[in-house]
């Protein structure tokens, strides 16, 4: 079971929740409070002394803490948000309400268990569309992130956010395909040389080639190196443009210290050519890290060439979508479709891996 803060970024007043199928009970501090069946609904707010929870026709009171636990194999809930006013979302397994008393809001977290999780991850990640084998890869990627992830968000009492900045959440996931997918690859985690859990990385396009992680942050992993990639040259997000002006450009450069007078950077100011992934823009007396202008223009990668056009504009022709450290998403997708498995499409990307279960884990490490 993990604890994932769910709506963590809303200024969570007061909501519905529901039984979906299952049935659930309601604890506080003070013990077992009552139950909730099918279609029953309880109102749930913050107030000046702790959590209100109502009843249809029942006011329980204010408490510090609620948990909601379900009380069959299977359970989920809705939660309604009224304010703000958000749309509906599904969960499953279990809901602990408390006052964050910092913001004043109510804290929600979704005490799950983690193939769930993940199964909920995988739909909020890629959606419903990639083919069966892809759900397999993606399940396993995302379950080996957030276990090495896993004390994130231990100050705040949970473990896991659901937003990007752990992994994206909105819930129970639709698809059937994806929850099997999560069930069928239980357990199985991908690890380093010397066995511990990797950082799998993973984005939209790389453009036809993967990048350095060293290139990219900071610390170079032997698993997470540059390779050439052909199946996403012909994918939704393989290739952009996006136009700046010259003096916006010429701006930038002087702000890194370029030297307007030097003469040696006279044919590479506006003219930068990447045939394969560099980690800097050299030009002159500047040199400058690729994710830097990446992040400064707001550019869709750092895989990009620039060419001046007319009007004084220059243009960059970029390649991919996303950092470009470890594996491709719509390369992995086309692999997937090409009768690639799981397994083959995961050591294409992620280099001198292995693939294991995670109970296995103390063996391997002995």
């Amino acid at each position: 079971m993990v604890n994932i803060g769910i709506l963590s970024n809303q200024d969570v007043k007061r909501l519905v929740f529901s039984t979906s199928s299952g049935k659930y009970a309601i604890y506080t501090e003070k013990g077992k409070l009552t139950e909730i069946h099918l279609n029953d609904v309880v109102h749930i707010s913050i107030e000046k002394n702790g959590v209100s929870i109502k009843g249809s026709d029942t006011d329980f009171g204010e408490f510090k803490q609620i948990n909601i636990i379900g009380l069959d194999w299977q359970n989920t809930f809705k939660i309604r948000c009224i304010s703000p006013d958000l749309k509906a979302r599904t969960y499953e397994d279990n809901l602990l309400i408390t006052q964050n008393s910092y913001y004043n809001h109510l804290q929600l977290i979704n005490n799950i268990d983690i193939d769930n999780y993940i199964a909920g991850v995988v739909e909020s990640e890629v959606g419903k569309s990639p083919p069966e084998e892809y759900f397999k890869l993606q399940a396993i990627i995302c379950r080996t992130y957030a276990l090495k992830n896993f004390t994130r968000h231990e100050a705040d009492g949970f473990q896991l956010c659901d937003r990007v900045h752990c992994q994206a959440y909105h819930g129970y996931p639709t698809s059937k395909a994806i929850h099997k997918a999560a069930v069928e690859t239980k357990d199985i985690v991908i690890v380093d040389s010397d066995i511990n859990l990797i950082n799998s990385a993973f984005y939209s396009n790389c453009g036809g080639q993967t990048a350095n992680s060293e290139d990219v942050w900071i610390n170079p992993l032997e698993y997470l190196k540059s390779t050439k990639d052909s199946f996403c040259l012909h994918e939704n997000n393989a290739k952009w443009r996006k136009t700046i002006t010259k003096s916006e450009w010429d701006n930038f450069l002087k702000q890194k210290g370029f030297q307007e007078n030097d003469s040696t950077s006279d044919d590479c100011k506006y003219s930068f050519t990447q045939t394969s992934r560099l980690k800097n823009y050299s030009c002159g007396n500047v040199n400058v890290p690729l994710t830097e202008i990446r992040s400064s223009f707001g550019l869709k990668s750092a895989y990009f060439s620039i060419t001046p056009i007319e009007n004084n504009l220059l243009m960059f022709n970029g390649r991919g979508f996303g950092h470009g450290v470890g594996l491709c998403q719509e390369g992995a997708m086309k692999m997937a479709k090409s009768g690639f498995t799981y397994a083959q499409i995961l050591h294409y990307y992620y280099k001198n891996v292995h693939i294991v279960s995670r109970t296995n884990l103390p063996f391997f490490k002995e």
